[in-house]
């Protein structure tokens, strides 16, 4: 499997809540599996998951978060 560069910043962020991947998932509406391809690399995040992980975490810069500027 080809592995995109893992999202270290998604993963810091989640951790920075205290959350486990499921909690994470399940805070921002995607499934566990979707979340946990993206947080390791597996998959690059979709509009839509990068639309409700902003909308429950306003704050973030999801350039950061996702797009690693």
């Amino acid at each position: 499997m080809n592995v995109l560069s893992k999202q270290q910043p998604l993963r810091d962020l989640r951790k920075s809540k205290g959350f486990t991947q499921y909690e994470m998932a399940q805070s921002i509406g995607v499934s566990l599996s979707m979340y946990e391809k993206v947080e390791r690399g597996y998959v690059k995040a979709t509009r839509n998951f990068i639309d409700k992980t902003k909308s429950k975490y306003p704050y973030i810069n999801v350039n950061y978060i996702f797009f690693n500027n």
